[in-house]
């Protein structure tokens, strides 16, 4: 699965399609633990954790599960004792047709297998786009490094990946994070910046700060320089010497 492109795909999707926000948010939710755990085809997926990233009680859990299963969007096994729900999403970029409605869908029939489970601590995986790439997901990161991904927020990223790319927005934040940045007003920013100055890829932004930082360096050794010369200077002239 392309994140980008499901995310895109399930937008226009809602456009056509009326479901409550509680499943909208369940649905993201399912699409961010899927990545999490490495883009498996069949993913499980603990109550305990949907309920806590989706805000959702047991019962709204329950009714929004309901909806995504309605409009066959997604897969899902009832857990047992030891063993969490297994999910599967379908993908909305190949099973909706133009009009925006789902075709029918080929289920995979195969037993689930036993040993996936949602990692304690969060693993660094490379996840295969459509086009061959192997990517970190922007979106993820965001929420490991800035919280939650508010509707807005998650709208401007796909804007500014759609046109500067995934690596150059991942780029953005990196950087945030390093200046103590918070906000996605300062990713922005940062992004606004690159854009301006022609920067169309993750190599035209590495070249730029490079030489950005290159050039502030010489600035603060100049800055130095000046200071003790004008330091030697006055000290020159309390001592009585000659400046001539």
């Amino acid at each position: 699965m392309n994140y980008i492109k499901e995310l895109n795909a399930f937008r226009k999707w809602l456009l056509l399609t009326e479901i409550p926000t509680s499943a909208i948010a369940l649905w993201y939710t399912l699409m961010a633990i899927n990545n999490s755990v490495g883009w498996k085809v069949k993913f499980n997926a603990p109550n305990s954790i949907v309920q806590k990233l989706t805000g959702l009680s047991k019962q709204g859990l329950a009714n929004a599960r309901s909806e995504l299963l309605e409009h066959n969007i997604i897969v899902y096994e009832k857990g047992r004792r030891g063993k969490a729900p297994v999910y599967q999403m379908i993908s909305l970029v190949h099973s909706v047709d133009q009009s925006g409605y789902p075709c029918t869908h080929q289920y995979d029939t195969q037993s689930y297998p036993q040993t996936l489970t949602v990692p304690k601590q969060k693993k660094k995986h490379k996840q295969d786009s459509d086009d061959g790439d192997a990517k970190e997901n922007p979106f993820v990161i965001y929420e490991q490094n800035f919280g939650s991904l508010r509707p807005i927020i998650r709208d401007s990223m796909m804007s500014w990946c759609e046109e500067l790319g995934e690596s150059v927005v991942i780029a953005a934040m990196t950087l945030t994070v390093k200046r103590g940045g918070e906000t996605f007003g300062y990713i922005e920013g940062i992004l606004k910046g690159w854009k301006n100055n022609g920067l169309k890829s993750i190599d035209q932004v590495k070249v730029y700060e490079k030489e950005r930082q290159n050039k502030n360096s010489n600035t603060v050794s100049f800055r130095k320089r000046s200071q003790k010369n004008s330091k030697s200077l006055f000290d020159e002239l309390r001592q009585g010497g000659s400046l001539i």
